[in-house]
């Protein structure tokens, strides 16, 4: 996963600190640090909804890579 993505994904967890989507990606994002971790169909199902109803674009295809660096089997 490039750093640049998960940076994105930080920056949206500081300006929401207390969201459950905050905590939720932030997880994400600590699990994609461990080149072994992979997540289970929970996180994948979660993960892709949100990247549906983004409308961020930047946050969008930040989100894209955490899903393919933990679910791109």
């Amino acid at each position: 996963m490039e750093e640049y993505s998960r940076i994105i994904i930080e920056r949206y967890w500081i300006q929401h600190p207390n969201s459950q989507k905050a905590k939720r990606l932030m997880r994400l994002v600590t699990m994609s640090y461990d080149p072994g971790a992979i997540g289970d169909d929970a996180d994948a199902l979660y993960l892709e909804g949100v990247i549906r109803r983004e409308k961020d674009q930047e946050l969008k295809e930040a989100l894209k890579d955490l899903d393919d660096c933990l679910f791109g089997w």
